[in-house]
């Protein structure tokens, strides 16, 4: 179901970028960078991208490390992880990388990760979405949703299925080619790339096998293939480029940070957590004073309810290394969870110490100190996050409780109205906002924004049709 809502909206928006007058004129970089920027929007306003920090961080500067040894388009780039679990990566025009969670879990090392980056970025700096755009004379407006949709897309079954209906033979012939002229392209720039960045180059190569792999393990098509043509045909070609252009190249399997860490932030299906803890737990009996590993089995064992093994892993990472941020925070996090909140607020506050501008260990320290009964650090805390984005949180709702409990009114019905108001709650909402205007001094800053929200609240309600009356019964 949910690879079918991708495919439904990259087709929609396909067909509402394509279906103009202007759709066969040349396509030019300020052209790719409206289209790629609208569709990044697009995918952040419908909760398509990650807003994990530390990920997005982590694969933005693998991004620019290889960007800084590229031939670099003529725009910014942005990278970013899209939530699927689908094995795939993709590039949008406009310098727009974006990678699977999926795919992230799979590479056995960062060079292979970094190796699937770079060639997206080969991609882009190639412009080969443009390419099709301009060719497009030889295709009808469906045909071209479709291939522009099914490369950003990178579904399964249903998804290709969905996209076989806009071909046919000759289309379908013609887009093949070419797109395995792309692949080939991103291949030799890609590998160029990747191993002039500092990483071992075989790694690009390494990660095809592990597709190979998991194509022959699962008996279904990964993403990737279906997004990325003619792979027996680009691993003979990189294998070859390896014998002969980087017979000598050395470099690293991980330069930015570990790739496990990383791995450890991303939540698999229940089946595939287990597998991981049992992987993990394989893996630390043969070094068990391996941080990373006790790390992400503490990961694997919180998502799998093992609160007291969790912890347990959490205590011996920290044995071994007590100033890392991320053991510090999870410990903080999970005895936050587990209703300590005096351990947990030890804890946050060491990894606040080292990281004092992460949003997750602000937010955990802001419900510490509330759960205490300090309202008043507790609401310092949630302040800071007030014009921040956080994923599955409304920060509005927590300063408002703080504002309640230290008997503020006018700023806990405020808040509590943007809270509801974002909730859609329209009713309560302005039943907050009229309380907060009765608080608050006419003329201010804060009387505006009210009586903004409420002639904007009102004015929605207006616009809300009434309820069908009953059906009218039969007289009997």
């Amino acid at each position: 179901m949910l690879q079918n809502q991708y495919f439904y909206f990259f087709l929609v928006l396909a067909l509402l970028l394509f279906a103009t007058p202007n759709a066969r004129a040349a396509f030019t970089i300020d052209d790719e960078k409206k289209m790629g920027r609208e569709i990044y929007e697009k995918l952040d306003q419908g909760n398509f991208l990650s807003r994990d920090q530390k990920l997005n961080a982590y694969v933005s500067e693998i991004g620019n490390r290889i960007l800084a040894h590229s031939n670099k388009a003529s725009f910014p780039y942005t990278f970013t992880v899209f939530n699927s679990s689908g094995i795939n990566a993709f590039a949008t025009p406009g310098g727009y990388v974006y990678i699977n969670k999926g795919l992230i879990t799979v590479v056995e090392n960062e060079a292979q990760l970094a190796g699937v980056m770079a060639h997206e970025i080969a991609h882009a700096n190639s412009r080969h979405v443009a390419s099709i755009i301009e060719k497009s004379k030889k295709l009808n407006i469906a045909m071209l949703a479709g291939i522009i949709a099914g490369a950003l897309l990178g579904g399964g079954g249903d998804a290709s299925a969905a996209l076989a209906m806009f071909s046919v033979a000759g289309a379908q012939t013609m887009s093949l080619k070419y797109q395995r002229e792309h692949e080939e392209e991103a291949d030799r720039l890609g590998i160029s790339y990747l191993a002039h960045s500092g990483y071992y180059p075989a790694a690009m190569v390494e990660f095809l096998k592990i597709m190979k792999q998991y194509e022959f393990l699962s008996k279904t098509i990964p993403s990737y293939f279906l997004t990325h043509p003619g792979t027996d045909d680009r691993i003979f070609y990189l294998e070859s480029l390896l014998q002969t252009e980087y017979r000598r190249s050395g470099g690293s399997a991980n330069i930015v940070g570990n790739i496990v860490r990383m791995q450890a932030l991303i939540t698999p299906d229940a089946g595939d957590l287990n597998k991981r803890r049992g992987q993990l737990t394989e893996a630390l009996a043969k070094d068990p004073q391996n941080v990373d590993l006790l790390y992400a089995l503490a990961i694997a064992n919180d998502q799998l309810g093992r609160t007291n093994e969790a912890l347990e892993n959490l205590k011996k990472a920290l044995a071994l290394a007590p100033r890392d941020e991320d053991v510090l925070k999870s410990a903080g996090l999970l005895y936050l969870k587990t209703g300590n909140a005096e351990l947990a607020r030890f804890y946050l506050l060491k990894a606040a110490t080292i990281n004092p501008e992460n949003d997750q260990t602000t937010l955990a320290l802001g419900k510490a100190y509330f759960a205490e009964g300090d309202y008043a650090n507790a609401l310092n805390y949630f302040l800071k996050l007030k014009n921040q984005t956080l994923e599955g949180e409304d920060i509005n709702y927590h300063i408002a409780m703080s504002y309640g409990r230290l008997n503020q009114m006018a700023d806990f019905h405020y808040y509590f109205g943007l809270y509801l108001k974002k909730e859609n709650k329209t009713q309560s909402a302005l039943f907050h906002f009229r309380k907060a205007q009765e608080y608050t001094t006419e003329g201010t800053p804060r009387a505006a924004a009210i009586a903004a929200a409420i002639d904007e609240l009102s004015a929605d309600k207006r616009k809300k049709p009434d309820p069908k009356p009953p059906a009218r019964q039969p007289a009997s």
